[in-house]
């Protein structure tokens, strides 16, 4: 039988990302995803087309943006529906207690 193997993904913090670009820029993807541990050079490869997109494409930074804070206020959101459920039991709990 084979034995399945479960793939974990890596995630970079974003102060990574941006000093592995700078290295990539300098020496290459491959010996900069080398030097730095990453196992796909891929990866980083990816990283520079985007940091480029970013820096020479002015609607494609807007457009980052936009997610970024459309994702801000999807987590804000949802932050605030919980706390509207959490009001609502509340209220019910103490409803209950003057119909009594």
């Amino acid at each position: 039988m084979k034995k399945e193997t479960k793939r974990t993904r890596k995630s970079y913090s974003p102060e990574f990302k941006a000093e592995a670009v700078e290295l990539a820029k300098e020496i290459g993807a491959k010996e900069a995803a080398d030097k730095l541990g990453i196992d796909n050079f891929q990866t980083l490869s990816a990283w520079v087309r985007y940091s480029k997109k970013l820096s020479e494409r002015t609607d494609f930074k807007e457009l980052e943006a936009a997610k970024a804070e459309i994702k801000k206020l999807k987590r804000e959101l949802e932050s605030e529906r919980k706390a509207v459920a959490i009001l609502k039991d509340a209220t019910a709990f103490f409803c209950q207690g003057h119909l009594k």
